[in-house]
């Protein structure tokens, strides 16, 4: 019992201030740091858009700097607010025994995007909601067929802000939910919601032939679609392949035009660029 008292003692020389935390600041903190932890660039980089953006909010995380000035949590901040040259608003904690490093971020879960539109209102379908939203934000930002690049990665912050302008994908992923054994339900969820709002007819008739293609030609564009959809070979599909696909068949169907096949070349000699939606 007396060992846990102890344990738990307050330490006279800890502080916990909440601040602006300026580029001056930061950089104060990291010439008083001698532990010099491996940096990864991409992540200050990622920190540094959300700062310059105004992205960046206040919500309780700690820069937790030992006894002997080392920070021991929030190097990247640090560098990020330096790069951003603007101000954050943080928290600082000072005197933590050096010691304590071996158990920061040991047990945090990380939140995801299904975490943000629980708390934002959304009910079911969190996770397919998600990524149908993180597809349509990287429509908006012409950034598909290079989004694994760091650089266009989607925060959470991005998937509350586009939730809350775009409320309707929510109906967009329960209207889709039927065809999730033939197609990724985010991927159609996305599209669907995109050409909705452009040509409700048209996207109705999109996902009336991937549900039920009877009585369709198969020189249909939607048609030809769900035979790559449906065929064995395509069952690992790549993600912007299989969008590519879909509004090559939209901008064709759109035009009323009947196709024997559906391709996207993306590689080879001569590669074709990612299409367009063509539909106004």
């Amino acid at each position: 019992m007396d060992g846990a008292k102890a344990m738990t003692k307050p330490n006279k020389h800890r502080s916990m201030e909440t601040m602006q935390l300026t580029p001056q600041r930061a950089a104060e903190l990291l010439e008083h740091n001698k532990i010099n932890r491996p940096i990864s660039d991409s992540h200050v980089s990622r920190l540094e858009r959300q700062i310059i953006g105004n992205k960046w909010r206040f919500n309780g995380d700690t820069i937790k700097i030992s006894e002997t000035g080392d920070v021991l949590d929030g190097q990247h901040r640090l560098w990020a607010v330096m790069g951003a040259k603007k101000p954050i608003e943080t928290i600082v904690v000072t005197g933590i025994a050096r010691e304590a490093f071996a158990t920061i971020d040991t047990l945090r879960k990380p939140r995801s995007g299904a975490d943000v539109l629980a708390l934002s209102g959304a009910e079911r379908y969190r996770n397919i909601t998600a990524s149908a939203i993180q597809w349509l934000i990287r429509y908006q930002r012409g950034v598909i067929s290079t989004f694994r690049d760091p650089t266009n990665r989607v925060e959470n912050s991005d998937i509350e802000e586009s939730f809350a302008a775009h409320p309707g994908i929510a109906q967009a992923v329960e209207r889709c939910m039927a065809m999730r054994s033939m197609v990724n339900p985010a991927i159609v969820a996305f599209l669907y919601y995109v050409l909705t709002n452009k040509n409700e007819e048209l996207a109705e008739r999109m996902v009336e032939t991937l549900e039920n293609p009877a009585g369709v030609p198969v020189s249909d564009p939607f048609f030809r679609f769900r035979s790559y959809l449906t065929m064995a070979k395509t069952k690992q599909r790549i993600p912007v392949v299989t969008i590519a696909l879909a509004i090559k068949a939209i901008n064709a169907a759109h035009k009323g035009e009947k196709i024997t096949t559906l391709t996207w070349r993306n590689q080879g000699p001569k590669p074709e660029v990612f299409p367009a939606l063509l539909v106004k």
